[in-house]
């Protein structure tokens, strides 16, 4: 089994066309063809099921294509680390987080990160989606994720990296806009702005369980994609918002922010990785959460 057939295999089950993925690998599709047989007569299964419809995998080709991900990301990985240490570099980190963990605790954990290695390279990645960013951990993308939410803990371990309360942001002239803080009850009778929920599920769910604990179901009148989309749905009167506590500094014209008191109502972020993942940089990492991940961790 040779890495270029894993490779071909991964583009081609991605892409469910042989023409597509025959140009991403800048090969012919003969060619491609014949690398797929290979794959398939070292493995002794069929692995895509062509006709002249349609591309798909066989169950075979199904349960292939998570270990070969992780194989590919593996071989990238090595590549790279060899290369950074050509260029006099000491590793490479690659995180990814939800926003939550940009405005949260990941600068004072890279801040101590730098201070460790600082002839390091560090990638940090934005994503919305706590399951976009574990199947990204699994495959070998990140070295680490900052996620409210997992379903994977046989590959994966987790612990709590932050624990945060909800603010809301109001209209400047809300009935509640001058309070020093409110608890969720008094927005019972309230209209919503939301996400969507496929953009941030963890998120979105954590808001509306903690509505209905407090007795009641949010009315959702807008929906925002982004933060800065439902602050400017917030400023033109189409209801509140309910946000983690990391965005409580986020200013904008015509709104206002203020706590919700529930002690009991909090969001959660873990710090996810892979066990087996112990690089120079990885345990650097681990050693620069360790005051944060150590106090949340041992209560």
């Amino acid at each position: 089994m040779e890495l270029r057939h894993l490779e071909s295999f991964a583009v081609l089950a991605e892409e469910l066309h042989f023409g597509r993925a025959a140009a991403r690998l800048q090969v012919s599709q003969s060619a491609l063809s014949q690398q797929l047989q290979r794959l398939e007569a070292a493995l002794g299964e069929q692995l895509v099921i062509r006709t002249s419809r349609e591309v798909m995998l066989t169950d075979a080709g199904t349960e292939l294509l998570e270990p070969a991900l992780r194989v590919l990301a593996a071989a990238d990985r090595a590549e790279t680390a060899i290369r950074d240490l050509r260029s006099g570099l000491s590793g490479r980190l690659r995180v990814g987080s939800l926003g939550a963990g940009l405005n949260g605790p990941l600068p004072e954990v890279l801040t101590r990160f730098r201070e460790a290695m600082p002839a390091s390279i560090v990638e940090l990645h934005h994503s919305g989606e706590s399951a976009d960013l574990e199947r990204s951990l699994i495959t070998g993308e990140f070295d680490a994720i900052i996620v409210r939410r997992l379903v994977d803990h046989r590959l994966i371990t987790s612990r709590l990296i932050a624990q945060e309360s909800f603010v809301v942001f109001l209209p400047t002239d809300h009935l509640l806009s001058t309070r020093d803080g409110v608890r969720l009850v008094d927005l019972a009778e309230e209209n919503f702005v939301f996400w969507r929920r496929h953009l941030g599920t963890a998120f979105h769910d954590s808001i509306v369980d903690a509505c209905r604990a407090s007795g009641f179901e949010p009315s959702v009148t807008a929906y925002g994609d982004t933060l800065e989309a439902q602050l400017a749905l917030v400023a033109a009167g189409y209801g509140v918002s309910l946000q983690a506590a990391t965005n409580a500094s986020v200013a904008r014209d015509g709104v206002v922010m203020i706590p919700v008191l529930d002690g009991d109502v909090h969001f959660r972020l873990w710090m996810a990785y892979l066990e087996t993942n112990r690089t120079p940089a990885m345990r650097a990492l681990l050693r620069s959460a360790a005051p944060l991940l150590d106090a949340l961790n041992d209560t």
